[in-house]
């Protein structure tokens, strides 16, 4: 029996699985870390009766395919209880629907019972139940009582079942208690001088931020028609007088778990997939946007792996999508059982899971590789009365050199990938980018030749390639927003960052026509999407070199006119570095761009006194923040900076939100709008979902 490395050793919440299933401790150990537990697996009963004893166990996951055919679940508790260990919590996965298991299990004092497969999300959401801590106050209640003996009755009440309390009874000051306070569960007089309950819920439902906080309605009101009413303003129940304090307990317990368990799901919803038990891509989007920026990744032994399934299309002929859709889920199983701490997995598409790991070097980051593609090797399948053996190709894509982004990452182990593919399957292939040396003269020729190929079109299967991603706006709605990017791409597939590609543009004279071809190739996508989406806007970058030459301003307004953009202005990204640089050309830019009616952000603004002097100087529309800036500064130092933008009249924008722990800070800091990975990775197409564009107050998107 073992911890897996990497947990806390200063959890004091443990839980123990018994069973079989190798993969089920992966999928739930790093949503249970999340939440401060520690778990622990062990798949030997007489290993778990020696050493049991020696630990405090908070809960046990009990999988019942482990017991003897004579033994019961009681018979392997009252063994357990033998040897002094003190479980608390019993939780049973059964792997039948015998309802003579359902009473085992029920007799044996099980706190929870499950029918496998079962979905990590429940058992986390249950286990977190189990195992949180009682002696810390219960939740924070919030009571609207006019009448002071009735609110102080209702206070000591729930004051003495474990619950901070404030009570309120001037109706109309209602809103500024709930934004200081902050409660969890309101209790709601319904008849109150000033505005009776009913009309404060109405109102208080019309604030996002409390539309999800529960309001029980006190009140001596028997009419059911006039109860219906009050309930049709927002309220969630009646809670009778006079107060039964064991009523009142036991009401307010019951809504307060209702919602913590609805909102647990959304968060776990939010970081794993509910269909595979792996990560939602979102979250290991983000997750590896975040691995791109540590300071060690580079070395030998992280990677992407891309796993694919070989022959797809032939499997999907041979037995049927339905067929073919369980080899899928198969192959993705055996996935988590060979994670180490730290590391993830996730469903990218039908045929092909990515993996994101962290081992001790090359030689050991390949043997992971070939584990995986031996294991899936192994599993054969019977389906239909055939037995069928799959295989799969796997590319490994390295961190090294710099990537940028996701992206970049993504692409390099897909070009593994396929030369896997390309050469038979069922083997692993692991891509070594290109490192040129200092004054490597061949290396600036080659992309110089891309750089040229991909503007004149020539480039048949690599060239310029545009993604975009989405701002959200934070507090209000807006018009959508989206950021263009672009990326060279090599023939192999492979996509070059902007940090080799630009300097060998800018030292090559090709910068300014590189901004061209971006901006002609985004306004036309605009334009494309103007009959549909009329609201939506685009942030295209370009440098001050470009917007300095001769003629460019004629230029764009002939473009935006021959595009039929003039009442659908893109939105000008200009780098504050630039500026810095030419303040004189800038001031004159920004007027011009101005008369013509079009927005400029500056790009990549940081907590620098030259960076704040500039912005009062020129107040741009918009500015977003530098994602470094963002992962430096601390919470209070990015509330006031941002708090000093807005004195100049200008809209901020926070880039590079991928860390979940963040997005409470964020959210606090005043921001205007949003971007990163954890909200929407750069999409290849304009094909994003605007109504999913919501911030949450708790911290989540």
């Amino acid at each position: 029996m073992q911890d897996q490395p990497g947990d806390s050793q200063e959890t004091s919440e443990t839980i123990l699985y018994v069973g079989t299933d190798a993969g089920l401790p992966h999928r739930i150990r790093p949503l249970l870390n999340e939440q401060g537990l520690r778990l622990t697996a062990c798949s030997d009963l007489d290993a778990l009766r020696t050493q049991c004893p020696a630990h405090d166990w908070t809960a046990l996951i009990l999988d019942s395919a482990l017991l003897a055919s004579d033994q019961t679940v009681q018979s392997f508790m009252a063994a357990l209880a033998q040897g002094g260990a003190p479980i608390r919590n019993l939780v049973v996965i059964a792997h039948t629907k015998d309802i003579g298991l359902r009473l085992q299990a029920l007799r044996a004092g099980a706190a929870a019972f499950f029918t496998a497969p079962v979905g990590s999300r429940a058992l986390v959401e249950r286990l977190c139940a189990l195992c949180a801590p009682r002696t810390a106050a219960l939740g924070r209640v919030l009571v609207v009582e006019d009448d002071p003996m009735q609110a102080l009755l209702v206070e000591r009440i729930l004051s003495a079942a474990g619950y901070t309390v404030r009570t309120q009874g001037d109706a109309l000051q209602v809103l500024a208690v709930i934004e200081d306070f902050q409660p969890e569960l309101i209790l709601m007089d319904l008849n109150m001088p000033g505005a009776n309950g009913a009309e404060l819920t109405a109102i208080i439902r019309e604030h996002e931020v409390f539309a999800s906080v529960p309001i029980l309605f006190l009140s001596s009101e028997r009419d059911p028609v006039r109860q219906s009413d009050a309930l049709s303003m927002g309220g969630d129940a009646f809670i009778a007088k006079p107060i039964r304090p064991d009523l009142l307990i036991k009401a307010v317990t019951q809504r307060l778990e209702t919602m913590r368990a609805v909102r647990g799901r959304l968060r776990l919803a939010e970081h794993q997939d509910p269909v595979t038990g792996l990560a939602s891509r979102h979250y290991f989007v983000s997750c590896l946007e975040r691995a791109i920026a540590e300071p060690g990744i580079g070395e030998a032994g992280n990677g992407l792996l891309l796993i694919a399934l070989d022959g797809a299309t032939s499997i999907d002929e041979r037995i049927g999508t339905g067929g073919a859709e369980l080899v899928r889920a198969r192959a993705g199983s055996t996935i988590p059982a060979r994670l180490e701490s730290g590391e993830l997995a996730v469903r990218l598409d039908h045929h092909r899971h990515a993996v994101l790991l962290r081992r001790a070097g090359a030689d050991a980051l390949l043997a992971a590789a070939e584990g995986l593609r031996a294991a899936v090797a192994a599993a054969p399948l019977k389906i239909g009365g055939q037995s069928l053996t799959v295989s799969v190709s796997i590319g490994v894509g390295l961190f090294h050199p710099a990537a940028g982004d996701a992206i970049t990452v993504i692409s390099r182990a897909e070009k593994a990938c396929a030369q896997a593919q390309g050469a038979g399957g069922d083997r692993v292939v692991m891509y070594r980018p290109f490192v040129p040396g200092p004054g490597d003269t061949l290396h600036e020729q080659r992309i110089g030749a891309l750089i040229d190929r991909a503007l004149t079109g020539a480039e048949m299967e690599g060239g310029f390639r545009l993604f975009y991603q989405p701002l959200v706006a934070v507090q209000s709605p807006s018009p959508q927003l989206m950021e263009v990017r672009l990326r060279l791409l090599e023939r192999d597939a492979e996509l070059i960052p902007d940090a080799d590609y630009l300097p060998v543009a800018t030292r090559g004279g090709r910068l300014c026509d590189i901004d061209r071809w971006l901006m002609l190739r985004a306004l036309a996508a605009l334009a494309g999407q103007a009959p549909t989406h009329p609201e939506l806007r685009l942030l295209i970058p370009q440098h001050l070199d470009t917007l300095a030459s001769d003629g460019w301003v004629l230029w764009f307004r002939n473009q935006l006119v021959s595009s039929g953009l003039t009442q659908q202005r893109p939105i000008i990204e200009v780098w504050l570095a630039d500026l810095l640089q030419r303040p004189d050309d800038s001031a004159i830019l920004l007027r011009m761009l101005h008369k013509l009616g079009v927005k400029v952000c500056l790009l990549d603004v940081d907590l620098t006194a030259a960076a704040r002097d500039l912005v009062v100087e020129l107040q741009p529309p918009l500015v977003k923040i530098a994602a470094a800036t963002l992962h430096r500064a601390k919470p209070d130092e990015l509330l006031r900076l941002i708090t000093r933008l807005h004195q100049t009249g200008t809209e901020v924008i926070v880039g590079g939100v991928d860390d979940p722990a963040r997005v409470g800070s964020i959210w606090a800091s005043g921001a205007d709008y949003v971007q990163g990975a954890l909200i929407q990775e750069p999409l290849p197409d304009l094909t994003f979902d605007w109504t999913e564009t919501v911030l949450k107050a708790e911290g989540g998107f």
